[in-house]
Formats: structure tokens, sequence, C-alpha cells
């Protein structure tokens, strides 16, 4: 994991000029950089940087910065292992073959997304956010936070902060979360 969140930061350290080319409007693109959401209707813009890259069913990355290609490579194969031995135990609790879900989800055709969320230096932490509240899509998440944290999921009717030095697993369709103010560093 560490490997991964190096060649993220070695990625946001790029300057400006070399990020524009991963830079689109097309949501189908398999790799997009940028910043907020759509910096173009947007009244408030959101204090983050991201970066998606669409990993599986074919792997797609990076050339720079030197490293990330590989990095994400076996970053991604990883990580869609754990999302499958999680995917068979669900199946299992439930009384299903193990391999069901995966099956009825055609899992193996299924995107898989990489995505990195970079939050700069606020000059006015006070009156920004990285993301708003939201339920991510999809059949599993794997969030790895920094230590930074900032994350906080709705538990009955209350925003609780989660512990930064862990991976959490969600089942986006039963809980919603959203990151908190963000302080400068």
């Amino acid at each position: 994991m560490k490997s991964m969140i190096d060649a993220s930061h070695r990625f946001f350290d790029l300057p400006e000029e070399e990020k524009k080319e991963f830079q689109t409007r097309n949501l189908l693109d398999p790799i997009k950089c940028g910043t907020s959401f759509n910096a173009d209707i947007e009244k408030v813009h959101l204090w983050r940087d991201f970066l998606k890259v669409i990993a599986h069913p074919e792997f797609n990355s990076l050339y720079k910065p030197a490293g990330y290609s590989e990095v994400s490579l076996e970053f991604s194969k990883r990580t869609r292992e754990v999302a499958t031995e999680i995917l068979k135990g669900i199946s299992e609790s439930l009384g299903l073959e193990a391999d069901y879900i995966t099956k009825a989800m055609n899992w193996d055709r299924g995107l898989q997304i990489l995505a990195g969320n970079y939050y700069p230096a606020c000059p006015q932490p006070d009156k920004a956010i990285g993301l708003p509240p939201h339920t991510d899509h999809g059949l599993v998440t794997l969030l790895i936070q920094n230590e930074m944290g900032g994350l906080e999921v709705k538990h009955k009717d209350q925003w609780v902060l989660v512990n930064s030095h862990s991976m959490h697993v969600w089942r986006p369709v039963a809980s919603s979360w959203r990151p908190v103010a963000l302080q400068s560093v």
C-alpha cells in the first residue's frame, strides 16, 4: 500500500503541464485527472485533485512518473484478489457457493477503478471540503487513507470520524460517507 501511496504522491507532485495531458472531459477515458468535479458549472470548487485509472478488465496506466505503471499494476492485482476474497466470504456467509456473487455480477468483466485523491494545502480550510457526502458506485470499495485521515461515515444519523490507520471495506449501498473539513499541512 505504501508503494501505491508514494507513486500517487509522485504523480500529484508532477508539474501541472505534465499532468495536463491526462485531463479530460470524457467520462469514458480510461485515464483522467483534474480538480473538483466540473469546474465549468460549479459555483464552489471542492478542494481536491484526483486521478482515476481503469485497471480492469483492461489494465491502463500512466507512463509517468517513472515506476507508476509497475506499482499500480501490482497494487491493482492484489486489491482485486482481496475484493474477490471478500465477495467469496459474503457469499459463503449467506449460505451460497463461494463464487455465487462473482458469477452473478460478472466480476471478471466488471470495471476496477484505481482512484487517488490529493488534498493540497488550503488557504481557507474552514471554508473548504474535499468531497461532499456521497455514496460510491460499484460492488466493493477498498479505501486506503494516509495518516491525514478525514473520512467520516454516517452511523445512526451522526457523522463519525473513521480511524485513518487501517484499510476499510465499504458496502456503498449501505452507507454514505464524507470527508471532514480540510486542514492545511
